[in-house]
């Protein structure tokens, strides 16, 4: 499976501006030799961080941002995944990850379940209260989004629910940036999972770039800098069951005792 990480630049509260990058990345991403099968976006790629404008920006249930790529997705016969935007409910703004399909099908979602407390994100936005797992070509993908990565148990729980993959889309700042390196790996070691990170590009509101392709061993597969730029990784899921099979963690897990201590 080919993946590719666009690491955008993302300009806070302009939405043509960011549509139209978004639109000239794939553009040149389908062209490339290695041509992605699946395309991951950050974290509000479409109004970026801008929070205390998301009552106006947000569109109903991310509807134009799904629509958008949607058209796309047709156009070049390739999946999106990640890519939060945010999207009006009837509850409240929620930060939500889409899944679009070859055909331009909004597939599955998942809203953003741990707010940012440092950023004050509940006064903004509500959280979610499901884990997403969806299949793309038999293949199992969990979704995550920024803060979300900071919880073990999240990610472990898309695991045990039979994950392969798990795609984190973020933006997340340049001063804590080791935190982000580190815990990628981190979270595909203890799941035996490819774990795919996306983060804003660096040039703008001290977002950290430096997306990410683990292995299910902990190898970087690659690393972007700070600048936009993107990347296609070929994944070979069958690396995940040799992993899996050479350390089976979950079989020597004690849940029972867990719940116990303390």
């Amino acid at each position: 499976m080919n993946i590719t990480l666009v690491q955008q630049d993302v300009v806070k509260a302009d939405k043509a501006a960011n549509f139209r990058t978004t639109r000239r990345l794939v553009e040149r991403v389908v062209k490339q030799e290695a041509r992605p099968g699946l395309i991951v976006l950050p974290e509000l790629w479409s109004t970026g961080y801008a929070l205390q404008d998301l009552a106006t920006l947000a569109s109903e249930n991310g509807d134009d941002e799904a629509e958008f790529l949607g058209e796309i997705a047709r156009a070049y016969g390739v999946w999106f995944a990640g890519g939060s935007v945010a999207a009006k409910t009837v509850d409240g703004i929620v930060n939500r990850a889409q899944v679009i399909n070859t055909k331009g099908e909004l597939v599955t979602q998942y809203d953003k379940i741990h707010l940012v407390p440092m950023f004050h994100e509940d006064r903004y936005l509500i959280g979610g209260t499901k884990i997403c797992k969806y299949e793309i070509e038999s293949r199992h993908i969990g979704l995550a989004i920024c803060y979300d990565l900071r919880f073990c148990e999240l990610l472990h729980n898309l695991r045990l629910s039979g994950a392969e993959i798990l795609i984190i889309s973020g933006q997340w700042p340049m001063k804590r940036i080791t935190h982000w390196q580190i815990l990628l790996r981190a979270r595909a070691i203890e799941n035996q999972c490819f774990v795919i990170g996306v983060n804003a590009a660096g040039t703008r509101d001290g977002h950290g770039g430096n997306s990410m392709a683990v292995a299910p061993d902990g190898r970087i597969l690659t690393e972007l800098g700070v600048e936009e730029s993107y990347a296609t990784v070929s994944l070979d899921l069958d690396e995940v069951a040799e992993v899996r099979k050479a350390i089976p963690v979950v079989d020597g897990r004690k849940p029972d005792l867990y719940r116990n201590m303390g």
